[in-house]
C-alpha cells in the first residue's frame, strides 16, 4: 500500500469517525431539544393551567360577588315592598276602625271591656279612661255599667284603658294598644 492509499483509508477512517461522533453528538443534541422542549410544553401546560384556574376564580369570585349584591338588593326591595304593604294594610284597619266606633257594636264592645274591668277589680276601686273621641259616650257607658267613666287627655285610638291602683294594675284594651302588638308580630 502506498502512501495515497493509506492516506485514502486514514483519510476515509477520519472522516467516518468523525461522522460518526458528529452523528452522536447530533442525536444527543436532538435529544437534549427534545427533553427541553418537552420541559417547556409541561412548564407552560401547568403555567396556563394555573392562569386558567386563576381566572376561573376570579370569574366565580365576582359571580359570587353580583349574586351576592343581587340577593341584597332582592331583599331590601322585598323588605320595602313588604313595609308598603303593612302601611297599607294597617291604614286600611285604621280606618275600619274607626268606621268601627261609630257602630252599635262599638258601643256593646266598650261596655263588655268596663264589665270585664270591673270584674277584675272586684271591691276595689278602678278608673276607667276612654279615648277623647268616645266623649259623647261617656254617659251613656256610665249609665250601663254603674262605673265612672273618664276622659282621657290622650289619643289611644279607642277601646278602654282601667288602672287598679291598690294593686299597680293597667287593663290596656286600646286599639292603638292592640294595633303596635299585631306591627310588631308582623
Amino acid at each position: 500500500m502506498q502512501i495515497k492509499e493509506k492516506l485514502e483509508v486514514f483519510r476515509k477512517f477520519t472522516i467516518d469517525v468523525a461522522n460518526s461522533e458528529s452523528n452522536t453528538l447530533i442525536r444527543e443534541y436532538e435529544e437534549a431539544c427534545e427533553r427541553e422542549t418537552e420541559e417547556f410544553r409541561k412548564n407552560r401546560q401547568i403555567e396556563m393551567e394555573h392562569k386558567f384556574q386563576m381566572e376561573e376564580t376570579a370569574i366565580r369570585r365576582e359571580l359570587n360577588r353580583k349574586v351576592s349584591e343581587e340577593v341584597v338588593r332582592q331583599k331590601q326591595l322585598l323588605d320595602r315592598c313588604k313595609r308598603e304593604w303593612e302601611e297599607k294594610l294597617f291604614e286600611k284597619v285604621k280606618d275600619r276602625l274607626k268606621k268601627y266606633q261609630q257602630t252599635e257594636d262599638y258601643n256593646k264592645y266598650l261596655i263588655a271591656k268596663i264589665a270585664m274591668a270591673k270584674e277584675v277589680a272586684g271591691e276595689e276601686e278602678v278608673t276607667v279612661y276612654i279615648n277623647p273621641s268616645d266623649v259623647d259616650k261617656k254617659e251613656m257607658l256610665e249609665e250601663k255599667t254603674g262605673v265612672e267613666v273618664t276622659v282621657s287627655t290622650m289619643e289611644f285610638g279607642g277601646g278602654i284603658r282601667a288602672v287598679i291602683r291598690s294593686r299597680n294594675i293597667l287593663i290596656d284594651e286600646s286599639f292603638m294598644t292592640k294595633l303596635e302588638q299585631e306591627e310588631t308580630f308582623l
